[in-house]
Parts: structure tokens; C-alpha cells; sequence
């Protein structure tokens, strides 16, 4: 589980990294005036989320080799973050997704860029997932403690 929320902080923060040069390329050769609003890529979502899922992570993995009271907390409190910033991360790709609807364009900076919001949908559906799991887990810990 732990692995899996890592491995999916680090596509999460690629897909940003691929969505922010999508961007300065689109600038770049069709000036700023383009009909693609980039919410994810302005937002910096996919930055600031994917060092919480990383982190979440990171300290899931530490409660299984060293279990304490202390990383149960902090595990318990991390995943909560992210299930908020996957939260979020959802609705603004959402958003997205529902005001390029209405763009039709045959460039590959529309239909590229619209392929990297619904890839960044999925993998932040199972983000929330993962986390979700893994509170209960920590809660259920917490509980027998």
C-alpha cells in the first residue's frame, strides 16, 4: 500500500511537471491568449499534493519497520492531508475537465494537455483510495492501543 501512494506522488508530480512545460510550450508558440485554461498547472497542485502523498507515504512505510505511538499519529495525520489535497486536486481537475469540454481544437496542446488532466484525475482517485485505506488502517491501530 505504502509503495503505492509513493509511486503515485511521483506520476502525480511527473504529470505536473509534463503539464507545466505543455504550458510554456503552448505560451511560447501560440502566445498567452490560447483557450486552454491551465487550473492545474497554475494551481501548483501537483506540486505542493504530491510532497503530501510522498510524505504519507514515507511515513507509513517508517510505522512498518519502527511502530510507535508517535508515527502512528503522524501517519494518521499525513494520509488525513492528503485525502484534503486529493480532495481538492479532484475538484480543480473537475473543473478543468468541465470548462475544456466545450473546446474542440485538432492541436496536440488541447488534446495533450486534456490527456494529462484525466490521467491526473485517475491517479488522484487512487490516491484518495490508497490514503482512505490506510487511515482506516491507523485508526483501527489506534483504537487497539
Amino acid at each position: 500500500m505504502e509503495t503505492i501512494q509513493l509511486m503515485t506522488s511521483l506520476i502525480i508530480q511527473s504529470l505536473g511537471y509534463f503539464w507545466t512545460y505543455l504550458f510554456f510550450s503552448q505560451s511560447i508558440v501560440f502566445g498567452l491568449g490560447s483557450n486552454y485554461p491551465p487550473i492545474i498547472g497554475t494551481s501548483g497542485y501537483t506540486l505542493w499534493a504530491s510532497l503530501l502523498f510522498s510524505l504519507s507515504g514515507s511515513l507509513s512505510i517508517i510505522l512498518q519497520k519502527r511502530p510507535s505511538n508517535h508515527t502512528l499519529i503522524w501517519t494518521m495525520t499525513m494520509n488525513i492531508l492528503s485525502i484534503f489535497a486529493t480532495l481538492v486536486g479532484l475538484f480543480l481537475t473537475t473543473v478543468e475537465m468541465i470548462v475544456t469540454s466545450s473546446i474542440y481544437s485538432s492541436l496536440w496542446q488541447y488534446k495533450s494537455g486534456r490527456v494529462l488532466t484525466e490521467y491526473l484525475f485517475l491517479f488522484s482517485m487512487l490516491e484518495l483510495f490508497m490514503a482512505s485505506i490506510v487511515t482506516e488502517w491507523t485508526y483501527r491501530a489506534r483504537q487497539i492501543e
